[in-house]
């Protein structure tokens, strides 16, 4: 009875302990090959975190949308809305998986086509510990 009590008080101290998941950092594209560029920049404050992006084709051609939003952690995910330079709306979420950073981007409202390549499922890595220009 009492090894069972010091077990639960302990798994309780490690999950009271446990820090929240923090997300602030500067992200890119896992792959680096790719025909396209995205990063990402998050600001972290407790729960809330304020978020940058921008977009561009590697050979410079077409739509190069750059976008904001704000959000929160929330179980370990960080949900945010955002809304880009062509006037597109959405809402994203992005969480850490084995394989990398999975951010899921989905437009709500869409004012311009152009930039919407660069959207829905894209796989990131952190390649900072802070966000770029904060």
């Amino acid at each position: 009875m009492i090894v069972l009590a010091v077990a639960l008080f302990g798994t309780l101290v490690v999950r009271a302990s446990t820090p929240e998941t923090n997300y602030t950092g500067h992200y890119e594209l896992a792959d680096a090959k790719a025909a396209r560029s995205f990063s990402l920049d998050v600001r972290q404050e407790d729960s809330r975190a304020d978020v940058s992006f921008s977009a561009a084709m590697a050979d410079g051609t077409g739509a190069a949308p750059d976008g904001s939003g704000r959000g929160d952690v929330e179980d370990g995910v960080l949900s945010f809305d955002f809304k880009d330079s062509y006037n597109n709306e959405g809402t994203c979420t992005l969480e850490l998986k084995k394989d990398g950073y999975h951010l899921s981007m989905t437009v709500a409202r869409v004012a311009d086509v152009s930039p919407l390549h660069f959207y829905g499922n894209v796989l990131l890595k952190r390649v900072s510990d802070r966000s770029w220009g904060k």
